[in-house]
């Protein structure tokens, strides 16, 4: 084998061996949650606070997009709740199950919100 041809193999296996390991490396066990925010027509809720947890105290706090969409990558594997607050909306509460090297879609609707005031003035009250 000639010294040029002993460096063109060495030069080969040290990029194929590169290769693979860069490839490994790339390859991740975490999972992401993705959805979109509802109201109770279908309609898209944009600016929606998005909470999630697991039971090791991991928390993330974010806001869905002006048409609803979120997105949370990176995460452990594991059982996790998603709490979603929003003006005008009941908040939600979800849990959602992450798997390894899989994303998790779900679209959550938030109930109306329905809040009724009574002013009661004690100089309109008839006191006899």
């Amino acid at each position: 084998m000639t010294k040029k041809n002993a460096a063109t193999q060495f030069a080969f296996g040290l990029a194929l061996t590169l290769g693979m390991a860069a490839t490994g490396l790339a390859q991740s066990t975490n999972g992401t949650i993705q959805g979109t925010v509802l109201d109770p027509s279908g309609a898209l809720v944009p600016q929606a606070q998005i909470t999630i947890t697991n039971t090791t105290g991991f928390s993330r706090t974010l806001k869905s997009g002006s048409t609803g969409a979120f997105e949370v990558p990176h995460l452990t594997p594991g059982s996790y709740s998603v709490s979603i607050n929003a003006m005008g909306f009941t908040p939600a509460l979800e849990g959602i199950k992450v798997v390894g090297n899989k994303v998790t879609k779900d679209n959550i609707k938030l109930g109306i919100s329905v809040f009724s005031e009574i002013d009661v003035n004690a100089d309109d009250a008839d006191t006899k």
